[in-house]
């Protein structure tokens, strides 16, 4: 008996069944033309034009047929004389003297040679032949047959456990009941319990869903299907629902197996959204999902986990209990999680002795698994191309910088006014920094062109900040507006380099007034831009956040006229320099109190 793996190959194996076929009988289609044309020819005699017209003296030819240039002549015994005549009076003379000896003449079309011959034939079967196999390949598409679904390798398994998992401790024990249940189903049956047919992980981009879904298939020993929520679409109407049946088919085969779908978002968006067939049809996919995540088959162990980044925007059908009981939020890690997924990275590259693990997580904060592998690649890279035998220190800190501040633009040369222009902005930002009290520290500050910017102020948390109080927030809008001050109180002028970070600036300002309930506005939440709102309320709204941020402004203006003399030794500095670290622009602000650069 096959096995369920070997089953879901049938339909390649029919391809291939169908083109084989196709091509045998085109071989034999050509056999035959060829048998035929050569016995036609072989019962022919061919003669020159002076046999031809002794025949035609005598008595012996009995009929005579002319195609074109080719004259055939049929004699008494039975037996054919062809000849090749290409002078139309040597042909009007052959034709007259047979004609006056009564023997019936025949004019026919030109007979197309052996290679015409063949494609006449073979034509039509060649046209029959790719129009059924683009209906099969139609049909197998509208169907869902086309073998789409298929596991993860040739067992059906994967080669990633939860020791290639770090930082989702959470996540992981959530799973573990699921596991427990694929390797022993009748466990949780004895007492009449079932286990969550359906695991939604939702997180942002890079924290590991997939990975954790291809772990726990390869923790519990079953098969793995895994596809995508975009998979289901296609432009014929009625293919995601077969496509979802298909699936759910091969799941069965494969039972006890786990479905992965990755961006459910793209399959199961709330149903009802517009009138289009387009809508429609996805709208007849989900609820073919439905069915099959809670139909009347409630015995079959499959159990289907679904990943997506905008769990809000998902039908409420789907999240109820009994589809997708159990929801697993997938955060970024915390420092200690960081430590943990750099150590899984690192497993593969040549760390210097020295290189504290622990000391590149307390640098990263916000950063995802996917970042910190990223982190990791771009150190290895970098001490690569230095020729250096293990991945140091420095190498960390320029691939932390080239993924914070983007790459240094070499070639980029700068008129020395717009130089010292920028390293004013950006001392600016560093004396605003280092004067507020619930900031981060100011790790660097540089004026090398790196992505878009013309340089660079750079703040690492010592911690994780998991709630922002009102005066960190403060803090961090005087601190953007830092290099505007700067920019008015020692240049007298303004440049366009401060955009971005008034645009941030009136963000974070708005975002307190508008979520955070941080004005004299109160509690008050405005939602969605489409939510409908008062034009009075928006106007205070708005008046509130230009309250904030002329506020911080002034407070930053009034850091930069106190700390002339510190950053003018910080120009003066970035302009020898480039980049300072954390203890150089310590010693610029040596006369000030400031503990916060670090």
């Amino acid at each position: 008996m096959p096995s369920p793996i070997s089953k879901l190959t049938s339909n390649s194996q029919r391809v291939r069944l169908l083109v084989l076929s196709s091509l045998l009988a085109l071989v034999v289609v050509a056999g035959s033309s060829f048998v035929i044309y050569q016995r036609y020819r072989s019962t022919t005699q061919r003669i020159n034009y002076s046999q031809l017209y002794r025949i035609a003296e005598g008595a012996s030819a009995t009929s005579l047929v002319v195609e074109g240039e080719t004259m055939t002549v049929r004699t008494t015994d039975g037996s054919l004389m062809q000849a090749t005549v290409t002078s139309g009076a040597a042909q009007e003379g052959l034709i007259e003297l047979l004609r006056k000896r009564n023997v019936p003449i025949e004019f026919r079309a030109l007979q197309p040679g052996l290679l015409a011959t063949a494609f006449n034939w073979l034509l039509p079967i060649i046209i029959l032949a790719s129009l059924g196999f683009i209906g099969w390949r139609v049909y197998t598409s509208v169907s869902g047959r086309d073998g789409t679904f298929k596991p993860a390798d040739s067992n059906g398994k994967q080669n990633v456990n939860f020791a290639d998992v770090a930082g989702v401790d959470e996540a992981k024990a959530e799973l573990a009941e699921t596991i427990e249940f694929l390797r022993d189903p009748s466990r949780f049956g004895r007492l009449g319990g079932r286990i969550p047919r359906g695991i939604l992980m939702s997180g942002p981009p890079g924290t590991g869903k997939t990975l954790l879904a291809r772990a726990a298939a390869n923790e519990a020993g079953v098969p793995f299907l895994s596809v995508s929520g975009s998979s289901f679409q296609e432009k014929f109407a009625g293919v995601g629902a077969a496509r979802v049946r298909r699936l759910f088919a091969q799941a069965r085969k494969l039972s006890p197996c786990l479905i992965f779908i990755d961006e459910i978002d793209a399959l199961g968006r709330q149903r009802g959204r517009g009138g289009d067939s387009a809508s429609a049809d996805q709208d007849q996919t989900l609820n073919q999902l439905l069915v099959e995540l809670d139909g009347f088959d409630q015995t079959t162990t499959i159990v289907v986990i679904g990943s997506t980044n905008r769990p809000d925007i998902l039908d409420q059908a789907l999240t109820r209990a009994g589809r997708f009981d159990r929801e697993i939020t997938v955060n970024l890690a915390d420092v200690r999680g960081r430590e943990a997924i750099l150590d899984v990275h690192a497993r593969e590259l040549q760390l210097e002795p020295g290189l504290d693990l622990r000391w590149i997580a307390r640098g990263t904060p916000g950063f995802s698994g996917a970042d910190l592998a990223h982190l990791l690649n771009e150190a290895a890279i970098a001490a690569v191309r230095d020729n250096s035998e293990a991945v140091n220190r420095s190498h960390v800190e320029y691939a932390r910088d080239r993924i914070l501040m983007g790459a240094e633009r070499q070639g980029f040369m700068m008129d020395e006014d717009e130089r010292y222009a920028t390293a004013v902005h950006e001392a600016g930002h560093v004396a605003v920094g280092l004067a507020v009290q619930n900031g981060d520290p100011i790790h660097k500050v540089s004026i090398l062109p790196r992505g878009r910017a013309l340089g660079v102020t750079q703040q690492l948390p010592e911690r994780d900040r998991l709630m922002k109080k009102r005066e960190y927030l403060e803090d961090q809008i005087a601190t953007l507006l830092g290099g505007r001050a700067a920019e008015q109180v020692l240049l007298s002028t303004m440049t366009a380099g401060a955009s971005n970070d008034i645009e941030r600036a009136v963000e974070i300002a708005r975002r307190m007034v508008s979520e955070f309930g941080m004005s004299p506005l109160g509690p008050i939440h405005l939602g969605k831009p489409e939510d409908p709102h008062s034009q009075a309320l928006l106007d205070r709204v708005e008046e509130a956040t230009h309250t904030i941020i002329n506020t911080q402004m002034d407070r930053a203006c009034e850091v930069v006229r106190d700390a002339q003399e510190s950053i003018a030794r910080l120009v003066e500095g970035l302009i020898e320099r480039d980049t300072l670290d954390a203890d150089e622009i310590r010693e610029c602000f040596a006369d000030r109190n400031v503990v916060q650069a670090a």
